[in-house]
């Protein structure tokens, strides 16, 4: 009776899967990625890269981090998110150390275009799996 209470609620367990909730979509895995270097094409290392989503109301835009990371010595970046994709989802490339790795180095905001993304990883549906998208950014000197 109880089974037969949880399935009409929604719930439901399987041996094989674990516990299942029925109504909450599998959201798809997005890796974010891509190379920074300067103008002339030198790898920057300890560049922040964040990936932020954008909310505008009438009167006011509100901002939520997803990730931030850090450029390693090669210049690569590599951030995840799990979720839809989102219209208003940006990155965010920021010289945080100035001087310090090649150069003072000018802030930048791009779009990010899910319509890029690779799938790399199959899922049950075309909600599931892991997709990549890559975005080599060239940074310009202040």
């Amino acid at each position: 009776m109880l089974a037969s209470l949880l399935s009409l609620l929604g719930y439901g367990c399987s041996v094989e899967d674990g516990p299942v909730a029925y109504g909450t979509p599998p959201y798809p895995d997005y890796v974010f990625k891509g190379l920074v270097t300067d103008e002339d094409g030198t790898p920057v290392e300890g560049v922040k890269t964040s990936l932020k989503r954008f909310y505008r109301t009438s009167d006011s835009v509100y901002v939520e981090g997803v990730d931030s990371v850090q450029t390693d010595a090669e210049g690569l970046y590599k951030m995840q998110y799990k979720g839809t994709e989102y219209p208003a989802m940006k990155l965010i490339v920021e010289d945080i150390d100035g001087e310090a790795n090649g150069g003072d180095f000018q802030n930048d905001t791009l779009d990010v275009d899910f319509e890029k993304a690779v799938q790399t990883k199959k899922g049950g549906s075309r909600y599931e799996g892991t997709f990549e998208i890559t975005k080599d950014i060239k940074l310009k000197k202040k």
